[in-house]
């Protein structure tokens, strides 16, 4: 991380309060700046809330990959399958669309692998320094990532994506049956096959998480405010004051860290940025019915993750594009449960918690970092998809850099707003 001078005071205003924007006032408010987070949800209940739980420090491979298009036919049509796209929405995403399929190329995919790893490197590091910093403690555990596969072709299919983390320096132990076993004794023994990243940190409550940061922000001085953006009155170097649905905010310097609600505060700037919503579900399953889980396991044919929470077995699936407005579907997500069953024998699905949530996409995996086209009071901090979490710590230091005028000690290029 860049040299930790303390900056000129400023005013900031940060909006959202996911754990991206959590995560980047903290840090601002630790530099002296006086921050205001304006979000109309309380910290860390949208998107942050409902994830898998991954500090995925071997996140390098891209969702949009050689050849993708030839299976999103096969994956759309199959009730089962973890993609969904509501015809109704492909219009409007059309132009996100094209850009994902041009950056599917494999000399595409390699340089944005490089950029993934430049950021994803960091997460464990960047979370352990902050959560030290303000004595936080037993939300994360150094307990992996394991992916695990029925047969050697399933496991094949993952070829480049091993080849890839290879070459980006990722570490990853490949995994006989037995070894499995020996990390999960109560998965099926029907997968033979599997990797386990263990580097990777698991936060066992995310939304846990970001309260802890929250009340971190909130002891030095920071405040949020339950408000919606509405307008920006611009001056001649760029916002000079938000206006919200309950009041109106004065600041020197503006964060859009909103996550899926990006690109709308975005447009209320003049920007327009190529920022979708891949929506995800969640069923949250009673632990007491629920054989022992020791970390989070991507059950990789099926496309789900069971992952085991402080307040139950969280099973997590899928991506669905409809946009931020279509009303939940949770057909998909219940179908997953006899596979849940089938994964971890003996396993009683009691659910007590349906929930959607909204990962902000980039049609090339990489989140936008840096600041505002055009604007020299704006900085950029969204499009993490599903990495939010393992990459909120990370962004807050470079936002944190940029602010103070600090030089990050990465080259920021690659996440730039300009790139598109």
């Amino acid at each position: 991380m860049a040299e930790t001078s303390k900056p000129t005071a400023r005013d900031v205003i940060v909006v959202g309060a996911g754990v991206v924007g959590v995560c980047c006032a903290l840090k601002l408010q630790m530099d002296g700046h006086r921050v205001t987070v304006v979000d109309p949800r309380p910290p860390g209940t949208g998107t942050s809330f409902g994830n898998a739980g991954a500090i995925a420090v071997g996140s390098v491979f891209p969702t949009a990959t050689p050849g993708i298009w030839k299976d999103v036919p096969k994956m759309l049509l199959d009730p089962a399958s973890p993609l969904r796209v509501d015809w109704r929405y492909v219009p409007q995403m059309l132009p996100w669309l094209l850009k994902f399929l041009a950056a599917s190329t494999p000399s595409r995919v390699e340089a944005i692998s490089h950029a993934l790893r430049g950021l994803s490197k960091d997460g464990m590091r960047s979370h352990a320094s902050l959560m030290k910093a303000h004595g936080i403690d037993g939300i994360v555990k150094p307990v992996g990532w394991l992916k695990v596969y029925p047969s050697e072709k399933s496991f094949e299919k993952t070829k480049l994506e091993r080849e890839t983390m290879a070459r980006r320096g990722v570490s990853f132990d490949v995994l006989s049956a037995d070894e499995i076993r020996q990390l999960e004794p109560n998965l099926s023994q029907k997968y033979t096959h599997g990797y386990h990243q263990s580097e990777n940190g698991f936060v066992t409550s995310p939304v846990k998480l970001t309260r802890a940061y929250a009340e971190a922000f909130e002891r030095l001085g920071g405040r949020f405010v339950a408000e919606t953006a509405r307008r920006f009155e611009m001056g001649e170097a760029g916002p000079r004051r938000l206006f919200t649905d309950l009041g109106v905010h004065d600041a020197d310097l503006f964060v859009v860290a909103a996550g899926a609600w990006s690109g709308r505060v975005s447009k209320l700037l003049g920007l327009s940025l190529p920022i979708d919503t891949e929506r995800g579900y969640h069923l949250n399953l009673d632990s007491e019915f629920a054989p022992e889980l020791r970390r989070p396991v991507v059950i990789a044919d099926k496309g789900f993750v069971l992952a085991p929470m402080t307040d139950g077995l969280r099973l997590t699936t899928g991506a669905e594009f409809a946009g931020v407005d279509a009303p939940p579907d949770f057909r998909r997500v219940y179908r997953m449960l006899d596979m849940a069953k089938e994964a971890l024998p003996g396993l009683d699905p009691k659910v007590t918690r349906e929930w959607l949530g909204f990962r902000p996409a980039t049609p090339d995996s990489v989140p936008i970092i840096g600041p505002a086209p055009g604007m020299q009071n704006v900085l950029l901090a969204f499009g993490h998809s599903h990495i939010g979490l393992s990459l909120a710590a990370r962004t807050a230091e470079l936002i944190a850099d940029l602010a103070a005028g600090r030089e990050p000690d990465i080259d920021l290029a690659p996440y730039r707003a300009e790139r598109f």
